[in-house]
């Protein structure tokens, strides 16, 4: 088996994509090809539609100088290269054992062609170590996939694209750019997403466990996925600007299609004579109550309120009817207590991120997007009319950045917004195959991997008037099989408590060896080096943990946000390579400093 046939096949289990773009090569038309006889350390390019050389001096000492420079990164276990070059420095480069993996984004689809039959990197792409890219994969559900584990995202702060050679800064210098600013938001959306304030995840857990008793009184979750498509399109109403003008067509449609309701739009719904099937809530916050509160009882008549059990008691007990069912969200803690038969629901940032899920999960053919803005309307308005913390809830920031927008114009967003359309954009990536997915808003942010059509041309692709929905009609579970699951829920959250008592005590111990430790080095007092190797072996020993099951599910998910900054605060220190005793002495000292807030 030739080498390009060996990558193909394992390029084609990693990534088809890149792989099939491959086998579309007939041959190279934009370059010139020159390699010494045998010599592959020699193969360079030069490209026949502007005359620019892949290495401006010999191939081989541009390789030779690359490697000098790169010594300085032998302890960075994740390295990321915009350009294959002629792949002998990525050879070179994945020698190391402590590089884990390389990204390569390579731009000219020929380039790699050659490269791939060149140079042998059927083991690398294999095991992981070397991931490729080519220039249309470069987008933010892609890159946003190699930032998923807490061992990735530690390294945000040392991240960088390395540049392989010149010709790809002179050739390629937009697509460059705009790669590793699409690095920097998805790195920036994988930190921002575990949270940004600890309390508020043992405010979440507290929640969750007071409303246990509650939730194992509401049918599963299971019980409404399976009951819930008896259409084949769900619209999914979120409250952004655009939503008022969408009401009279909603109105029309209602009894063919399923309403999927964010629990802010439930009021406006209200008001417009539309009663939502499905009305979705998983805000902690108390002030969700009030959703609930602006709807009289009888505009509960024949809906379903899908809640979160970490929501605060006062939106647990807002809804005046329907049928209320809870589900737990896929944080480690509720997966660790249970009740897993209820499901898991709302791994997204919103609402209507939940609502998303929740819809996909039912397999609906369809999905319609209406008041999913994402952005402020033109008048600088954050919701639709009738909102009920008022039109401009949303100020206008000197934060907020342009972004494209829904059929091609420029929209004014958020942090916060942008976050919520990452998350659908990534879902998108995932279900792309499975469930057409129109935004149908007329206004907001364009989301990437949903199809732009006006709410008028989506009902007429998508909504068929010969038959109408049911009612949802939901049951509990039996009460013998209600006995078993709360005793084992019960008996997980003891558990849980034994658990993180027994590492609290073995964390106490060691901080106050640590913080010892540093009180004297502050002094100017001297430390063995030989026992403050054995305080950070031992602080290794207890990271090491984070492959049990309930230290992962407990302790990291509550504390990630705090945890997750001292993670990233350490990783500059840790990979730094020192040049002589001195400076390990330094590095040391600095990792004993660092891991006293990680204690």
């Amino acid at each position: 088996m030739s080498f390009f046939q060996s990558n193909l096949s394992a390029q084609l289990a990693k990534n088809p994509n890149f792989a099939n773009q491959l086998m579309k090569v007939d041959e190279v038309e934009d370059f010139e090809i020159f390699m010494d006889e045998n010599d592959v350390s020699t193969l360079n390019f030069v490209n026949t539609k502007n005359f620019t050389p892949l290495y401006e001096s010999t191939p081989a000492q541009s390789i030779v100088d690359a490697a000098e420079h790169f010594k300085m990164f032998e302890q960075y276990p994740y390295l990321y290269m915009y350009g294959l070059g002629n792949g002998i420095l990525l050879k070179h480069l994945l020698e190391n054992k402590n590089l884990k993996r390389i990204v390569v984004v390579e731009p000219e689809l020929e380039l790699a062609y050659v490269v791939l039959h060149m140079v042998d990197f059927t083991q690398e792409i294999e095991s992981g170590r070397l991931v490729l890219l080519s220039k249309d994969e470069a987008n933010f559900p892609n890159i946003l996939t190699l930032f998923q584990t807490l061992e990735e995202q530690r390294y945000a702060r040392v991240y960088d694209i390395h540049i392989n050679t010149s010709y790809y800064e002179k050739i390629h210098h937009e697509h460059l750019q705009r790669t590793n600013q699409m690095f920097l938001e998805a790195l920036y959306h994988a930190v921002n997403s575990v949270g940004n304030d600890t309390k508020d995840a043992l405010i979440g857990l507290k929640h969750h466990i007071s409303n246990l008793p509650l939730l194992l009184e509401t049918p599963p979750l299971l019980e409404l996925l399976n009951k819930l498509n008896t259409t084949e399109t769900a619209v999914l109403v979120s409250t952004g600007p655009s939503l008022t003008k969408q009401l009279p067509l909603l109105k029309k449609i209602a009894p063919y299609v399923r309403i999927i309701a964010v629990d802010a739009s439930f009021p406006v719904l209200y008001k417009a004579g539309i009663t939502p099937d499905v009305v979705v809530s998983m805000e902690r916050v108390k002030e969700s109550a009030r959703f609930f509160e602006q709807v009289p009882k009888e505009g509960y008549t024949d809906v379903v309120t899908v809640l979160s059990s970490l929501q605060h008691k006062d939106v647990v007990c807002a809804p005046k009817g329907g049928t209320v069912t809870m589900s737990l969200r896929p944080l480690g803690y509720m997966i660790a207590s249970g009740p897993k038969e209820w499901g898991f629901l709302g791994i997204g940032s919103s609402a209507a991120n939940m609502a998303f899920e929740l819809i996909y999960y039912s397999r609906f053919k369809n999905c319609i997007l209406i008041g999913q803005d994402l952005a402020y309307s033109e008048d600088g308005s954050s919701h639709a009319q009738g909102h009920v913390f008022g039109e401009n809830d949303v100020k206008v920031k000197e934060s907020d950045v342009w972004v494209k927008g829904w059929g091609g114009t420029k929209v004014r967003t958020n942090h916060n917004w942008t976050m919520f359309r990452n998350f659908f954009e990534k879902d998108l990536a995932d279900i792309k195959d499975d469930m057409l997915t129109i935004n149908a808003t007329e206004g907001g942010a364009s989301i990437l991997g949903t199809r732009e059509l006006t709410f008028h041309e989506a009902i007429s692709l998508c909504v068929h008037k010969n038959s109408t929905k049911k009612t949802l009609l939901l049951q509990k579970m039996p009460a013998k099989e209600l006995e078993i699951c709360t005793q084992n829920t019960w008996a997980n959250i003891d558990a849980i408590v034994v658990y993180v008592k027994d590492l609290l005590e073995e964390l106490k111990a060691l901080f106050l060896e640590v913080a010892m430790v540093c009180e004297k080095l502050d002094a100017g007092k001297e430390v063995e080096i030989s026992h403050m190797q054995a305080l950070l072996a031992h602080a290794q020993k207890i990271k090491a943990r984070k492959d049990e099951k309930m230290y992962e599910q407990v302790v990291w998910h509550i504390a990630q946000s705090m945890m997750l900054v001292q993670e990233i605060d350490l990783a500059p220190t840790e990979v730094y390579l020192p040049k002589n005793e001195e400076e390990n002495v330094r590095k040391i000292q600095a990792l004993m400093r660092g891991y006293k807030p990680w204690l």
